[in-house]
């Protein structure tokens, strides 16, 4: 080590590999002694060198311990992959362009990531038709993610595929049925992946949680290590805890786990400071960092975060008509149930008809 002194998948493509994000250091300048130590960092990150890496950085920005650099560095490489891009083979020319379509997806350029996904159409890709399957779900077109579900059966594990069609019926129509009826699959789980298995088991979650069963969301979660568990997993367990009100667990598990809040998830800092606020605390170094982290997002009019911008106006910083922009804001992009919800919710918050 170095020296220097300065003051410094709600989708898994579980089958696949696939996953996807920032770098930034500084240094400050002056004359030094010439026995003066002026170094004080850890190595440098090294620049991603093949697709196999970039996938794993990608997907390491889903979870509590990412550094909060991972998709800047993902889309370094996916812009040098580009300007060699016909050098690539069909296989890597593929791996490529999801890559690219996923990077799109997570700033909700859903439009501009289908157009991309094009480009490979041809190839039948199933991680591909996951991703297709996500962002139809995450717009609230069910037909065609359902659609894109099905084209998955044959081309990965039909855990996956079963998974993928039931979720995408559900996010249309909770019904107690559905989830009975992905239940019933738990039998045949046996010999799936981790990866797989813990998207299952989040899946199972969501839709408990939805249909008012939270106890049941905490025990599907508790098929998998807490730390191991994605971010939108660590959300469905907040909202469960919520639905309990075990707002402390809420907070003592998270300030166990977080490494560091200034590198954590937005979502996750919303479900924290929401829990602190439950117990009668109104300040905190959470919700300081919570509030830096929307000021620069309403400041740049962020439609990536416009529902968690929304939600932090609804239910921390009350300004409803912040809210009611950002909803809808986030409204012009996502446009599945809970999107819808929350639309709702400020425009009634701003005394306006909840029709969306």
């Amino acid at each position: 080590m170095k020296f220097i002194k300065y003051s410094a998948l709600k989708f898994i493509f579980a089958s696949t590999s696939l996953t996807l994000s920032t770098f930034a250091i500084y240094a400050q300048q002056r004359i030094p002694d010439i026995d003066t130590v002026i170094a004080s960092w850890e190595p440098q990150q090294l620049s991603i060198t093949s697709l196999n890496e970039a996938e794993k950085v990608l997907s390491s920005s889903r979870y509590i311990s990412a550094k909060g650099n991972e998709r800047e560095r993902v889309a370094r490489f996916a812009n040098s992959m580009r300007a060699n891009f016909t050098s690539l083979n069909t296989g890597q020319q593929e791996r490529l362009v999801i890559l690219e379509a996923r990077l799109l997806q997570g700033t909700h350029r859903f439009e501009e990531a289908k157009q991309h996904l094009k480009q490979i159409a041809h190839f039948h890709s199933p991680a591909a038709y996951l991703l297709m399957a996500d962002i139809a779900k995450q717009q609230g077109d069910v037909k065609n993610a359902k659609e894109n579900c099905e084209r998955l059966v044959g081309k990965t594990s039909f855990l996956i595929a079963f998974t993928c069609m039931v979720n995408a019926e559900f996010s249309r129509n909770p019904q107690v049925k559905l989830l009975q009826k992905l239940k019933a699959f738990e039998t045949y789980t046996s010999n799936a992946r981790p990866s797989e298995l813990q998207w299952f088991y989040e899946v199972l979650a969501d839709m408990s949680l939805q249909l008012g069963y939270p106890e049941a969301a905490l025990e599907y979660l508790s098929q998998t290590e807490f730390e191991k568990l994605p971010i939108s997993a660590l959300l469905v367990w907040s909202n469960a805890n919520f639905q309990l009100k075990n707002y402390e667990a809420v907070t003592t598990t998270l300030a166990r786990n977080v490494p560091d809040i200034k590198k954590a998830d937005d979502g996750l800092l919303l479900k924290w400071a929401i829990a602190e606020r439950a117990q009668g605390i109104t300040s905190s170094t959470v919700q300081s960092q919570l509030s830096k982290n929307m000021e620069i997002r309403v400041w740049r009019e962020d439609s990536s975060h416009a529902a968690q911008v929304a939600m932090y106006f609804l239910d921390i910083e009350q300004n409803s008509p912040l809210a009611l922009k950002f909803a809808e804001i986030n409204w012009q992009y996502a446009q599945a149930l809970s999107d819808r919800k929350l639309l709702e919710r400020a425009r009634k918050a701003n005394g306006e008809s909840t029709n969306a």
